[in-house]
């Protein structure tokens, strides 16, 4: 926040370093808020995290450090993680791969017969992963590997993945973008006004009662249920390896749902961030300080353990929030 407070009071040249520096600075904070729950995991006898969580946790960091390690964050805790929970879970072709990865590593003492023996041991399961952990895109709505070689993002469309900061689950939504000259207090306003939709027939079935007979019969004049104009945005060219991000107009911004939009508003010189909820019944908490997003439930248990935001420690008491 520091870098964004120094870009509104420098030169054009200054302002770029300095969302430069922001931008990594996030990126970096991202990456150490979900290593400290692996590195308790590994240095501390309990653990507080689920499987899932931890196991999301580290397909999560091995996504984000294909180039380079971040200082104090370990690539073999993070394997090891993976590779414990991936047997636990039944991602047996996925603990085969960070059993073989961490072979080719320097692995502390403390580990190396739980490797080893690990090592041994997953070669008596299935090749394969179970199903029940494979990400979806809810732009595409394409099943991705546990492992991607492209990223945190769609290898079908490239829409990269929201993720829960505590339990590092893919969030029902999708980012989109305002099209060109429509600025970010018309949006809102925009998506404030929300025009009402008319509740469709369930059925094209009429039911009518006729002396002593009942009788079943078909209105063509059914009214069909309308699409919905942000669901054909969505749409890409299929087979292209560039990322098309979801540009929307004003006609899209008003028949949006205020309930389904949640919008991070970043402080200027930045853009606000505008992502659509295609899953409205998954109830999704941001952060007004940090604009992490959570499952509610996760939230609101971590807010009563800690009293503060579970990813900035903003206390929950202090004005705005």
């Amino acid at each position: 926040m520091q870098c964004l407070d120094i870009t509104r009071a420098e030169n054009a040249e200054k302002q770029l370093e300095m969302l430069k520096m922001f931008h990594h600075f996030q990126h970096l904070a991202e990456l150490y808020h979900a290593y400290h729950s692996i590195q308790r995991y590994t240095d501390e006898p309990f653990s507080s995290h689920l499987p899932e969580a931890l196991f999301n946790i580290s397909r999560f960091l091995l996504h984000n450090l294909t180039k380079e390690t971040p200082l104090g964050i370990s690539k073999v805790n993070t394997l090891y993680a993976l590779a414990k929970q991936s047997k636990a879970l039944g991602a047996y072709k996925l603990a085969r791969h960070a059993y073989d990865k961490l072979q080719g590593l320097r692995i502390p003492a403390r580990f190396q017969e739980s490797i080893e023996l690990g090592s041994l041991t997953i070669r008596s399961k299935p090749f394969h992963d179970s199903e029940d952990f494979v990400p979806m895109c809810y732009r595409c709505s394409t099943n991705n590997p546990l492992l991607n070689n492209q990223g945190n993002v769609c290898i079908n469309c490239r829409q990269p993945f929201v993720f829960s900061a505590s339990s590092y689950e893919v969030l029902p939504l999708v980012q989109f973008y305002l099209e060109e000259g429509i600025t970010d207090e018309e949006a809102v306003a925009l998506i404030d006004r929300e025009v009402p939709r008319t509740e469709p027939k369930k059925d094209g079935w009429q039911e009518k009662n006729i002396g002593d007979v009942q009788t079943l019969q078909l209105d063509d004049s059914t009214v069909k249920i309308e699409a919905d104009p942000f669901t054909a945005k969505l749409s890409f060219e299929q087979g292209s390896s560039d990322f098309v991000p979801v540009i929307v107009n004003r006609e899209v911004l008003q028949s949006m749902s205020r309930r389904d939009v949640l919008i991070k508003r970043w402080a200027k010189p930045l853009r606000w961030h505008y992502y659509r909820s295609l899953l409205p019944d998954v109830s999704i908490t941001m952060c007004p300080t940090c604009f992490q997003m959570f499952h509610s439930e996760d939230y609101e248990l971590l807010v009563l353990q800690h009293n503060c935001c579970p990813y900035c420690r903003r206390p929950i008491d202090e004005p705005g929030l």
